[in-house]
């Protein structure tokens, strides 16, 4: 008995710090997950404030351009196209079909799903893998600690077993196993609720 339990609580100690260790690297790749985050949050609000602004500066062009002829005309549809060329990637053929619509009050290129896509989506990207690793961090941690408790009670199983002997009373000596064969399978019953 005495080798099995050692052997028992071996393996799960063992089992126990790898799901730590991989606890702990998903943990930390969820903080890396979420500084990148953070950081294209921050490139993505400027990109909106640009976007504005490139926006409204276009939109004054183009009422310009409502009036303009030959060489004022191509001037500023030079300058809308500038204008554009300066915001994200996708905004400017969002902006041209809000042109083409008559600029409707109820549509805003803002609100553009493949723009907002390519202005938003890898910060988007980040902030979900970090919750999903830090979820996962979470679920194997938990499954490392439970592990651990039942090498703990495999460790009192072990003592249990250890002084059984000592005592020369065959009833006693009996009982204390009995006992120890207990606490091992209550072991053994805890250790498999992390599987």
């Amino acid at each position: 008995m005495l080798g099995l339990v050692s052997v028992t609580t071996a393996l799960g100690a063992w089992q126990a710090s790898i799901w730590n260790q991989q606890s702990s690297d998903l943990a930390q790749d969820a903080g890396d997950a979420r500084d990148v985050s953070v950081s294209q949050t921050v490139i993505s609000d400027y990109s909106r404030r640009g976007d504005v602004e490139a926006s409204l500066a276009a939109r004054r062009f183009d009422e310009a351009l409502q009036t303009a002829v030959d060489f004022d005309a191509i001037y500023y549809e030079t300058k809308i196209r500038v204008e554009l060329t300066k915001a994200t990637p996708g905004f400017a053929d969002a902006w041209y079909e809000w042109q083409a619509a008559g600029f409707p009050a109820d549509s805003d290129p803002l609100d553009d799903q493949a723009y907002l896509l390519q202005r938003d989506g890898s910060s988007q990207t980040y902030a979900y893998a970090s919750l999903v690793a830090s979820d996962l961090a979470s679920r194997v941690g938990a499954k490392s600690g439970i592990l651990a408790q039942a090498a703990l009670i495999q460790s009192l199983a072990l003592f249990v077993f250890g002084i059984a002997g000592v005592n020369r009373q065959p009833a006693v000596r009996a009982a204390v196993l009995g006992l120890g064969i207990v606490v091992f399978l209550a072991a053994l019953a805890l250790a498999s609720t992390a599987f």
